[in-house]
């Protein structure tokens, strides 16, 4: 009679693990209520800001959510590895943001809203600058005389360029003087499509397309040559009037782009051999005279005083080599 073959035994099973007791799991030690903002409270402290800044501030409410709460038992059937502790989240109640347009920069609303409020009131508040379409406009012709305003990088590309070149800049949107105040308006009413609906926005990829394609000269707000009373600089003063009339090849480009004049002498003698010039001209050739007459007598005192100093060192160190090569007499 054959041995029975013996069933190998199993392996008890370990008996599950008791799950914690909801007393036992240490419980989130409470935390200090936040201070709620209010609405009338975030209206103030954005009028204070705007007669400060001199630019409206608008507060915009934000809803936020709560924590999320623990279930009350614990229902896994074996007990696992306790996760790695997460941030803990932002607490409930509103979050404002305080927006506004050009105007100060960022970094300076919130070094005042920490002046201001030195409680942590200001915590409870974000800070957003939007910029216009005129400040970024005229950021794209400033950039324009520049050379940094290309085409090949798209109007996102050249508006992200922008941006981040603004951001450190208080009132971007205001020109620096007449001119460039009158050539911004002349790009915005450019970039301006008719609309039979009403009033139509300029288009800021058409502004930037126009000024990368063409440059900024066409932009000038008149082309005639400023006279004794003009003072507001829209008119050509006269070498700006001479390159505009003369400029050729690389200084015609440059004119065109980033309004760069020609050389002194360069623009009086095109106009002294000009066959038929115009009076306007005659006249700023004649204005330019006795710029180039410093200009050219400056340069005959550098010649000179060159040449001077080149011949003296030349008849010293003659001298010298004389007096080396001639033997002293000798003495019986």
């Amino acid at each position: 009679m054959g041995t029975p073959e013996r069933t190998p035994e199993r392996a008890a099973s370990p008996a599950p693990a008791s799950a914690p007791s909801p007393q036992e799991r240490p419980q989130p030690q409470p935390q200090a209520p936040e201070r709620v903002l209010r609405g009338p409270q975030a209206r103030r402290i954005a009028d204070r800001l705007s007669v400060q800044f001199r630019v409206p501030f608008e507060p915009q409410y934000e809803p936020r959510h709560g924590p999320r709460h623990e279930p009350l038992h614990d229902v896994r059937p074996e007990p696992r590895p306790e996760p790695p502790a997460e941030p803990s989240p932002a607490p409930a109640g509103p979050r404002w943001t305080l927006r506004w347009y050009d105007g100060p920069t960022v970094d300076a609303v919130r070094g005042a809203l920490g002046r201001l409020f030195p409680d942590g009131t200001a915590a409870a508040f974000a800070v957003r600058r939007d910029l216009t379409t005129r400040a970024l406009a005229l950021a794209a012709i400033r950039e324009t005389r520049a050379g940094a305003m290309h085409r090949s990088v798209g109007s996102w590309g050249q508006r992200y360029h922008l941006e981040q070149l603004l951001a450190g800049q208080e009132h971007p949107d205001r020109p620096s003087g007449p001119r460039e105040a009158a050539m911004l308006e002349r790009l915005l009413a450019a970039a301006t499509a008719e609309s039979t609906r009403g009033p139509a926005a300029p288009d800021l990829s058409r502004a930037f397309d126009l000024v990368a394609r063409d440059g900024v000269a066409w932009l000038l707000p008149e082309h005639r040559l400023a006279g004794p009373a003009d003072r507001d600089e829209l008119a050509l003063a006269p070498l700006e009037y001479l390159t505009a009339r003369y400029a050729t090849g690389v200084h015609r480009t440059a004119w065109e782009t980033a309004l760069a004049v020609l050389p002194l002498r360069t623009a009086v003698t095109a106009a002294h051999q000009d066959q038929d010039p115009d009076p306007e001209a005659a006249r700023a050739a004649l204005a330019l005279l006795p710029a180039l007459r410093a200009q050219l007598a400056a340069e005959i005192d550098a010649i000179g005083d060159r040449l001077a100093a080149t011949a003296t060192a030349t008849a010293t160190a003659t001298a010298t080599a004389s007096t080396t090569a001639t033997p002293a007499p000798s003495t019986v």
